[in-house]
């Protein structure tokens, strides 16, 4: 009896799953067609461009509100059962609420191991995809393949900053070059050189304004010709684009992470975002462990207020996650509390709530 029940269950909650899974990514690309739809058209993008575009665009929309699909199919699956009182007739039979909900507990946990694998293995190749079409086939900017990037700014140590306005590969030369020193949050020093030229092993700036800051007061040194040596920053790393989070796995944002460590830089952002890969996922067995007990209960209201209370519950666990992430990158929370934060807090009250609901 119970494996009949078990497959009653779940194959209701898949269903109900993939129905919320179809109707967010609708949701989301119609939202978001609306909104740029105007920048395709007057950048005359093809209609391969923007299909492909969206396309790439369904991972990282799957991943997003998954989250809120399960708490929606869960709330669904169990106040309908709720609802039609098969709960009751299970529990006047001795099946026990845990063991009713335990088929859930444990698909919503498979469920989270794959979300992880699939953020891993499937969202940064397609948000890279998606970008790429945008930089580069929509907007035409410079492939970095090609030789030439623009508007760079990379970290050179732990107090310096390099930023170039362009970049030649072919010949190692830059324009509009600017070269910021800071003692904590403090510029202590900025050179502005209208070229620059790999050479001997260093830059050789053309046309330098070097300005001193000290006590509020600046000195400014005009330098015809200056080699800078000490700089970690060679031609093959200008060409490097910089990925963001979501174009990143675990494994290469653990790279970067590392590379920034041996420079000295500050890694408390790039620390979050790593330990958000992980905790993002789980955040779907969460959901379902907090909603299942409180669907469980036979009330007014169906639909309307199944659908209002898992988006309630999806902002407010939104909210906390974007709190935490703030914080983490400020520094008022350690990393790893901050990415875990929402699932901290929402586990906590699912718990509670598993406990306190009539078995």
């Amino acid at each position: 009896m119970y494996r009949l029940l078990d497959r009653y269950l779940l194959k209701r909650f898949l269903l109900n799953l993939g129905i919320a899974i179809l109707t967010w990514i609708l949701i989301f690309l119609i939202v978001d067609i609306i909104e740029n739809i105007s920048h395709f058209i007057d950048k005359k993008a093809t209609l391969e461009q923007f299909s492909l575009y969206y396309l790439y665009y369904i991972p990282y929309i799957i991943s997003l509100t998954l989250p809120v699909a399960m708490l929606l199919s869960t709330l669904f699956t169990v106040s309908n059962l709720a609802q039609n009182n098969e709960i009751v007739a299970e529990l006047t039979a001795g099946v026990s609420l845990y063991r009713i909900l335990a088929p859930l507990f444990l698909a919503a946990f498979v469920l989270s191991i794959a979300a992880g694998f699939f953020n891993e293995l499937i969202v940064p190749e397609a948000n890279q995809r998606r970008l790429d079409i945008m930089r580069y086939d929509v907007q035409h900017k410079v492939r970095p393949s090609q030789k030439a990037r623009s508007n760079i700014y990379v970290q050179d140590s732990a107090e310096r900053t390099f930023s170039v306005g362009y970049f030649n590969g072919r010949d190692k030369r830059g324009r509009n070059v600017s070269i910021k020193t800071y003692r904590g949050s403090v510029l202590k020093e900025r050179i502005d050189a209208e070229s620059m030229i790999w050479k001997e092993g260093g830059w050789l700036l053309k046309k330098v304004k070097l300005r001193r800051f000290k006590n509020d007061k600046e000195t400014l040194t005009m330098l015809k010709d200056t080699l800078l040596t000490n700089s970690r920053i060679e031609p093959g790393e200008l060409l490097l684009l910089q990925k963001k989070p979501e174009e990143m796995s675990y494994s290469e944002l653990n790279k970067f992470i590392g590379d920034l460590q041996e420079i000295g830089a500050d890694i408390k952002k790039w620390l979050v975002e790593r330990y958000l890969k992980l905790s993002l996922p789980f955040a779907n067995f969460i959901v379902v462990l907090l909603g299942a007990p409180l669907a469980s209960r036979k009330r007014r209201g169906g639909m309307g207020f199944n659908f209002g209370f898992s988006l309630l519950i999806s902002f407010v666990y939104f909210f906390i996650i974007r709190a935490g992430q703030v914080f983490g990158h400020q520094g008022s929370l350690p990393p790893l509390l901050a990415a875990w934060l929402g699932n901290l807090v929402f586990l906590i009250i699912g718990l509670f709530s598993l406990i306190s609901v009539r078995k």
